[in-house]
């Protein structure tokens, strides 16, 4: 596997295909993410993890905004980044990487997370 972006909040077919476009000559696949799977971990999207059968599906509203996890792309930062911002996932966008500490966590965690660091920096 070369690299996973996962992709939340991102409604408009365009919009992907455009990631999709910018990131592809990457190495990196990208795999939008279904609102009624924001339950589940961020290794179980990225296919890192199985699936344990007891997630039940989301059942709440948007996260409130965009979100990207990079998985297995720590080396392409430098390219990928600037390529995103440039396809529509720009500064609005949340960003992330998949770490050992995040992993585990659910896409509402982590854009919680995000918007509170994204909040403090703002703050400044």
């Amino acid at each position: 596997m070369n690299g996973t972006v996962l992709l939340f909040g991102f409604d408009s077919l365009l919009h992907i295909l455009a990631l999709e476009a910018a990131v592809g000559p990457l190495g990196a696949t990208v795999v939008p993410v279904a609102r009624a799977d924001y339950n589940k971990t961020l290794a179980v999207l990225a296919g890192l993890d199985a699936e344990p059968g007891t997630t039940q599906p989301f059942a709440g509203g948007s996260l409130g905004g965009r979100m990207v996890v990079l998985c297995g792309l720590e080396g392409k930062l430098d390219a990928l980044l600037p390529a995103l911002a440039k396809a529509g996932a720009g500064p609005e966008c949340l960003k992330a990487v998949l770490t050992p500490s995040n992993r585990n966590w659910n896409a509402v965690t982590l854009y919680a997370e995000l918007l509170r660091e994204h909040q403090a920096m703002q703050k400044k």
